[in-house]
């Protein structure tokens, strides 16, 4: 037998593992029992186990590298080559985390999922402060074990999630765009009359289910859950599954359904070759991913003409008493929130920003834990001017920090600055956006992401992709242009 063919069978037991994982996951998160979750959390950890182990072999080890210096490996795709080679760089780090501390890390992070959602239920941040204090610390050591020499432990978690970004790439872009949407922020909040709407859950996933088709979703390989922060999750290449929340809030339910939809359309569109490895690059290229997730959300689903085909069926699906212009105004409306999943596209910037810059000084030894509540409270005041009156709403707001997913918030704001310059691309090789929306030819603009970025799955970076397709490096020019001249005479 090929190394490759025995790469590809030892690959098949790993998806099929990490398979049987997220679906437990998802049952954990969705629709389990209360009284099962300690039970599930067992058996996940469990599987967690044996996956790690699988990861981690010597055998594994060796068979990547026999295959990387093999001749078989130079007469697969340049794509192909480039995630086995991610794979060995991947498998050279894990090695590195002794095994009980992984395990110990992986129940860990569960129960402080679900020690999260009762806090948040409960509006009692007490129940999960503890569990915070203990992921940062082992995410701490666990970076650690990956990394024992560079001395900026945040770069090491950065790369994990964006490959070859650094803080020090950040900075510079991050101090730049709040410079210039800052003044384009207004002082307090514009409006809080957001029409509230009722309905069913069966009633949003059929409007959710409508929606995703409609950007190219393929509902026939994906499902949809109601949870209280909206997510996707990759089971398997044929199974990705979205969810959102069941708000009142109709801007929100729309804005997450597409945004969720964006990342979505990625995962489904991966070349088969690439289907059959554990997607290796695409999970250290978040930002990239959050970029195509931002795009439909923002450049497109926030764009009048998007909905100029489509409103009547929207509006009728979830009860709406307001016109396309009313709606498109909410849509597109700076308004200074707490919560950052219900902001606009322009002051969320500052929530992520605001979350960087916390992160960033917690990892580096320049904030402590219990220090994070009250600079978040100050920050939320002087970049947005809203008061924060209690932790739910304040650094609890999101899942990420309860499942140790420290350095993934940065992928957002540079997916929105990757954003400015694949829109100038699309103008370029497209023509007017504006008439294909319209026209309600959107699946033209999502055929151009499919061939550009989604069907080589992450095998490339978000470096080499720009340069390809806009030929510059990495600028905020283009997402800072698009603010100016969306909201500059607001």
């Amino acid at each position: 037998m090929k190394k490759i063919e025995q790469l590809l069978k030892y690959e098949q037991e790993i998806l099929s593992l990490q398979y049987t994982i997220n679906l437990l996951e998802w049952e954990l998160r969705i629709s389990a029992p209360k009284k099962s979750e300690e039970d599930l959390i067992h058996l996940i950890t469990k599987y967690e186990n044996e996956l790690f182990q699988m990861k981690t072999s010597t055998k594994y080890g060796i068979l990547l590298q026999e295959i990387v210096e093999s001749i078989e490996f130079q007469e697969i795709e340049v794509p192909e080559q480039r995630y086995i080679l991610d794979l060995l760089k991947r498998y050279n780090e894990d090695k590195k985390i002794p095994s009980d501390f992984y395990i110990e890390y992986a129940e860990l992070k569960n129960k402080s999922n679900i020690a999260w959602r009762e806090a948040k239920e409960k509006n009692d941040s007490s129940l999960f402060f503890p569990y915070f204090k203990q992921i940062v610390e082992m995410t701490k050591k666990c970076y650690r074990y990956i990394d024992s020499e560079t001395s900026n432990l945040y770069d090491v978690m950065l790369d994990s999630y964006e490959m070859g970004v650094t803080s020090k790439q950040i900075d510079p872009l991050f101090e730049e765009l709040k410079k210039r949407i800052l003044p384009l922020i207004p002082k307090t909040t514009v409006f809080s009359n957001v029409p509230k709407v009722t309905c069913r859950d069966s009633e949003l996933i059929e409007c959710a289910e409508y929606l995703l088709k409609y950007i190219g979703f393929d509902m026939n390989r994906g499902a949809l859950g109601i949870y209280p922060h909206g997510f996707t999750e990759k089971l398997g290449p044929n199974d990705i599954r979205i969810t959102f929340r069941h708000t009142e809030d109709p801007i929100d339910f729309v804005t997450t359904v597409i945004h969720e939809g964006g990342h979505g359309i990625f995962e489904q569109n991966m070349k088969e070759s690439l289907t059959k490895y554990e997607n290796s690059p695409l999970n250290h290229l978040y930002a990239l991913h959050e970029s195509q997730s931002r795009f439909y959300e923002n450049i497109l689903g926030r764009n009048k003409n998007f909905w100029i085909p489509i409103y009547d069926k929207v509006k009728e699906m979830l009860h709406l008493t307001i016109d396309l212009d009313q709606f498109i105004k909410f849509l597109n409306c700076p308004n200074p929130g707490l919560i950052r999943v219900e902001a606009d596209e322009l002051t969320y910037c500052m929530h992520i920003i605001l979350r960087y810059e916390i992160e960033r000084d917690l990892f580096n030894g320049n904030l402590t834990v219990e220090e994070i509540p009250s600079v978040w409270k100050k920050k939320m005041k002087e970049y947005l001017n809203v008061d924060v009156e209690n932790d739910i709403d304040g650094f609890m707001q999101d899942v990420h920090w309860s499942e140790g997913d420290f350095g993934y918030f940065p992928s957002y704001l540079l997916g929105s600055i990757y954003d400015g310059m694949f829109l100038d691309a699309i103008k370029r090789d497209l023509g007017d956006i504006d008439f294909l929306l319209k026209e309600g030819r959107v699946q033209e603009i999502t055929d151009y992401l499919i061939k550009n970025i989604h069907q080589n799955g992450g095998a490339y970076t978000s470096n080499e992709i720009i340069e390809k397709l806009c030929g510059f490096d990495i600028t905020i020019e283009p997402i800072a242009r698009y603010f100016e001249e969306k909201y500059g005479n607001k």
